[in-house]
């Protein structure tokens, strides 16, 4: 079995080794680790200088989309696994998801469990794999478990790469596009960790994501009066809301007293 990792970077110097190692350790399969730097400046360049064993470029690019893009079109495997550098996999992970293949050899996407790290590395949530159909991708449901997708990479051969102009959820964009051709298999079994960081997209950007889920809906013409077009838009119109410290940590405490884990850590 043989594995693509494709590493988008830029300027993550505290976490690039980390990502490295992570994929190194896994001794299992033929792996190829492709990553991708957009011109870092903050001693990320030197880091991947000392690594053997892998394949790096570094050059400007327009945005993460581009960036992930141009590492797809390098591969050589026939598995491609997307690990941003503040990701990385889980001891085993490739063994782990052969088991499933030879379970599912007609299936070409596979979704495992992702364990989501607070900013400073304590476990926050595991989120499941799931299958995703499109009625929740749709819908309600519209978290994707990006590095712990494997993908063949006949799937980016037939639905194409990402929207190189879609920075906020090109993710969810691309796996919607897939699902119209493909169907996923969830693996219970955490394959990746993914940590918060300072400035991601994820951690400045959710409203722009909002945004990019609405724009979908359209695309795929789903109704503006179900339940969750009321829940995307009320998370829009509310967001000043959030940008007001006292409501914010209040609604927070409340989250907590009744046991649900806020959105958004910060």
């Amino acid at each position: 079995m043989t594995f693509s990792v494709v590493t988008p970077s830029f300027n993550c110097k505290d976490f690039i080794l980390r990502n490295i190692e992570s994929v190194r350790s896994q001794q299992f399969g033929e792996v190829e680790h492709l990553i991708v730097d957009g011109g870092s400046t903050d001693g990320t360049l030197d880091i991947l200088r000392s690594q053997k064993g892998i394949s790096w470029i570094s050059e400007r690019d327009r945005g993460l989309s581009d960036a992930v893009n141009k590492g797809i079109r390098m591969t050589k495997r026939d598995w491609v696994i997307w690990l941003n550098a503040d990701d990385f996999l889980a001891p085993n992970a490739f063994k782990v998801f052969s088991e499933y293949v030879e379970k599912y050899p007609d299936v070409k996407i596979f979704c495992g469990d992702l364990t989501m790290l607070r900013y400073d590395g304590s476990v926050e949530q595991i989120f499941p794999g799931w299958d995703y159909n499109l009625r929740d991708l749709l819908g309600m449901r519209t978290g994707i478990n990006q590095p712990s997708t494997f993908v063949h990479r006949e799937v980016y051969e037939k639905v194409g790469l990402l929207e190189v102009e879609n920075r906020y959820a090109m993710d969810y964009e691309w796996v919607v596009r897939a699902m119209h051709h493909y169907r996923c298999v969830p693996i219970p079994h955490v394959l990746s960790f993914s940590q918060r960081r300072k400035g991601s997209i994820t951690d400045v950007n959710m409203v722009k994501q909002y945004e990019e889920f609405l724009r979908l809906r359209r695309k795929y013409g789903v109704s503006y009066f179900d339940r969750a077009e009321l829940f995307i838009r009320f998370y829009l119109y509310t967001d000043w809301m959030r940008r007001i410290p006292f409501i914010r940590r209040s609604v927070r405490r409340v989250k907590r007293l009744v046991g649900i884990e806020p959105l958004h850590p910060c």
